[in-house]
Parts: structure tokens; C-alpha cells; sequence
């Protein structure tokens, strides 16, 4: 009776061993669920954040085009050269990818460029605090009427290689930014821009 008695009143040391084992098991997966969570969560907030650079992007060009009014019946020639942003299409089609240049400040009033810190504020292109950058390509849908403006927003993957061609957001290598998926993110926002008739 007293064995029995004594067996009952505590644990063994094999119990023990095992609640621990079973306790570590659940605080290892807790422990890397977190890490897990932590790391979308960033991804997350790249993905909002580029995405919201892309439509302040898209409405800079669009306020732009409010400075293109002609050609219209009384004044056959075509203005789009008194904007900032869309005079780069002149007369040509298309545009390949470029990094919109800064307006002068007589322009804007206001510093806008391609490049923004991690909290969304314009930094220059050469800034070691850009974070994002933007690139513009511009298509002439119907000449002298109807333009599509698409805008890339890209920025390096957590734990990307940096290279040197990415300097001055990879002004000299736009196409390398289409291709690179293993050290790039980019968000693409498009839209229709239309001549304003005076």
C-alpha cells in the first residue's frame, strides 16, 4: 500500500520530459509563426505603400495634362510641350521606361521626384534614403488626344543584392528593373490621360 500511495503522489521524471518536449515543440512554432507574421507584415506595408507612390504618381501626371489644351479648332498645334511630365512623349508614340525628372521648383513649388524614403516623404534620387523609386513610360493612345500613363513603383526585397546599376533609381538601367524579380518588388498603376480642350 505505501509503494501505491508513493507512486500516485508525484511525476516521473520521463512525465516531465515529455510536457517539457511538448512545451518546446508549441513555443518553437509560436516563436517562428511570429517571425513569419512579422515579415508579411512588412511586406504589407511595402506593397500599401508603393502602391498609394504610384497613384500620388499617376496624380502628378494627370494634373500635368491640365497645362495640354491644344490642338483644338481654333489653334491646330499641339501644346503637350508646355507640360512638365508629358512632354516627354512629344511627337513619338511611346516612351521606353524613364525616371521623370524633378519639375524646376517656378514649375511646382513643391519638391516632387522619383524617389521616396521608407515613409512615402520625396527624397532625391541620389539620397542614401530613398527607399522607392518610379519610373514612367507613356504611350500616345489616340496623337494628340489620348495618352496611357503606366507607372512602376520598385524597390529592393528584403535581403536583395544592391548593385551599382540600381544608383539614381537605376536611371541608366531601366529594363534591368522588368527582369530582375530575385532582388526587385514593383508595383504598376495605369491610367488614361485626356487632352483638356480650352
Amino acid at each position: 500500500m505505501r509503494r501505491t500511495r508513493a507512486a500516485q503522489a508525484g511525476y516521473t521524471m520521463v512525465e516531465v520530459l515529455a510536457a517539457m518536449a511538448v512545451l518546446g515543440t508549441g513555443l518553437l512554432g509560436i516563436i517562428a509563426m511570429q517571425s513569419t507574421a512579422v515579415n508579411a507584415n512588412q511586406r504589407a506595408q511595402e506593397i500599401t505603400m508603393g502602391t498609394n507612390l504610384a497613384r500620388r504618381w499617376q496624380d502628378r501626371l494627370r494634373r500635368d495634362s491640365y497645362q495640354w489644351t491644344q490642338p483644338s479648332q481654333t489653334n491646330p498645334v499641339s501644346n503637350l510641350a508646355a507640360t512638365w511630365y508629358l512632354s516627354r512623349l512629344g511627337t513619338s508614340i511611346s516612351t521606353d521606361w524613364y525616371v521623370p525628372d524633378s519639375p524646376s521648383s517656378t514649375v511646382s513649388g513643391l519638391l516632387e521626384t522619383a524617389a521616396f524614403d521608407y515613409f512615402g516623404n520625396d527624397v532625391t534620387t541620389t539620397s542614401p534614403n530613398a527607399y522607392y523609386c518610379t519610373q514612367v513610360r507613356l504611350t500616345a493612345l489616340i496623337p494628340n488626344q489620348l495618352i496611357r500613363s503606366e507607372v512602376r513603383v520598385w524597390w529592393f526585397r528584403q535581403g536583395g543584392v544592391r548593385p551599382s546599376t540600381y544608383t539614381d533609381c537605376a536611371r541608366n538601367a531601366t529594363t534591368l528593373v522588368s527582369t530582375d524579380t530575385t532582388n526587385i518588388r514593383s508595383i504598376y498603376v495605369s491610367q488614361t490621360i485626356q487632352r483638356h480642350d480650352s
